[in-house]
């Protein structure tokens, strides 16, 4: 018996406000979804009686393919997966893989004669640095995985997160993008993601990519460090006990703020992938460390780096009504924006750009805000979240005209840029940064209101 193919993707994810205090649950984050996306295609066939494997095949990159058996107890319906690729490790695969199986098993959803599953990858260019330009979609690495150069767009998360779509898809028999489903995806991912990485994160990057662009507020951590260690042995107690745990915290309320945000019509992000490389966990240690022991000059910077977010935020989401219910006043402005630099289009807002201007000027200030207060913290904590090669560029930058600002996203470093801009300036952006800035490679990237989706499986499947 042999089941229909689908195809399921999700986003990669650029953080525009909220870099370090997205860790904190009060504090609201701006993360929008990006055109780089990672699809997972299923087809799968019954077997007889040997044991049910699932296969993930990665084509682009050398020695991409990791299997596993699937053992399920029949006392408990606890599933063991184990490795038959144990010289190629992926734990983010297994970790996906060993979750969805065990939460449909709880669940009663598991079919008893499980089907074995072969999945697909396959990842945009944009998420792994390119030989050179021009390649083709979906360029094939001559190297692992492992080895390959990422941009920083979160791969992991939407790899997760669209390997669960499938799982749930063909194993659970639902729509995993459907408004009903995505909930229980959304805290599955969450969950895989975790326990692959070995400590419970923010968590925004897998929410993007299950909701698309957000306003973010993260979970408390305490629902995920609650869940015990799967059980390693066959002890029927313990395996009991992991399956309830896991059932309780899937299907519970987290509270995750997850209301949609998106870049307003006639702006675009412009995203540089930048050589260089940052080692993103040491830099949050370095800088939870300053806030611990920085006393209240430490805590006045992160809260005035929260409400410069919060002004982000709230300028963003009035231009996009603006765009919605004042459509010629808001065209009249974007068309004075493509003149100016940054802080002609603050003047030009202040001065005469009524409930538009004011916004767009809203912005620009925003964003040197949370610039002032990075480099206060880039300073204060030794972690280079805005370094002076970034802090240049940046500034050469929001000097050009159509830009509103720029930033380094996320939890910044060396590795990317993200300039706000006006869409119709961006080809003149690129072309006048070409030569100045070497180091910056700008990517062919839209921002995305939509999180995980499926997708036409003629129109990815032909790529394999």
């Amino acid at each position: 018996m042999t089941i229909a193919k689908r195809c399921f993707s999700a986003p990669g994810k650029a953080l525009l406000a909220g870099g370090y205090l997205v860790l904190d649950a009060e504090n609201s984050s701006f993360v929008t979804a990006l055109s780089a996306r990672i699809y997972a295609i299923t087809s799968s066939q019954f077997v007889g009686s040997t044991l049910p494997t699932i296969t993930v095949l990665s084509p682009q990159f050398q020695e991409g393919e990791w299997s596993y058996t699937i053992c399920r107890s029949p006392a408990t319906g606890f599933v063991s997966v184990t490795t038959l690729t144990p010289n190629r490790r992926n734990p983010f695969v297994q970790s996906a893989i060993a979750t969805v199986v065990n939460y449909l098993s709880a669940t009663g959803i598991l079919q008893t004669a499980m089907p074995s599953l072969t999945i697909n990858i396959l990842s945009d260019n944009a998420y792994h640095s390119q030989p050179s330009d021009g390649v083709l979609p979906f360029n094939k690495h001559l190297l692992p995985i492992v080895a390959v150069p990422k941009t920083g767009l979160g791969s992991s998360a939407a790899l997760t997160t669209s390997l669960v779509a499938a799982l749930l898809s063909f194993y659970g028999d639902m729509n995993p993008v459907a408004s009903e489903s995505k909930t229980i995806l959304h805290n599955l991912a969450q969950l895989a993601h975790c326990n692959a990485q070995g400590k419970v994160g923010s968590g925004f990057d897998v929410a993007c990519a299950v909701f698309g662009s957000i306003v973010y507020r993260r979970f408390q951590p305490s629902i995920i460090s609650s869940l015990p260690s799967a059980p390693t042995s066959s002890d029927r107690e313990m395996e009991a006990s992991y399956l309830l745990s896991l059932t309780n915290i899937i299907d519970a309320d987290w509270n995750v703020g997850t209301g949609a945000c998106a870049v307003p019509r006639r702006l675009r992000l412009l995203m540089g992938d930048v050589t260089g490389g940052s080692e993103t966990p040491a830099m949050v240690q370095m800088v939870l460390q300053w806030r611990k022991e920085g006393g209240d000059s430490a805590a006045a910077v992160w809260t005035a780096l929260g409400k410069a977010n919060e002004k982000l935020i709230a300028a963003m989401i009035g231009l996009g009504e603006q765009a919605v219910e004042m459509p010629e006043e808001y065209d009249a402005f974007v068309d004075e924006v493509l003149k100016v630099s940054a802080m002609g289009i603050r003047q030009l807002g202040l001065s005469n750009g009524g409930r538009t201007g004011e916004l767009f000027a809203l912005v620009v200030d925003a964003i040197i805000e949370i610039r002032d207060n990075l480099r206060i913290m880039t300073i204060r904590s030794g972690a280079q979240i805005e370094p002076i090669e970034q802090t240049r560029l940046l500034d050469a930058c929001s000097t050009l005209p159509g830009v509103l600002g720029g930033i380094v996203p996320g939890a910044g470093g060396y590795d990317a840029v993200c300039l706000l801009a006006a869409e119709a300036a961006v080809d003149a952006i690129a072309k006048h940064t070409e030569g100045e800035f070497e180091k910056v490679k700008w990517l062919e990237l839209r921002e995305e209101a939509h999180g995980v989706r499926e997708e036409d499986l003629l129109e990815i499947e032909k790529f394999l």
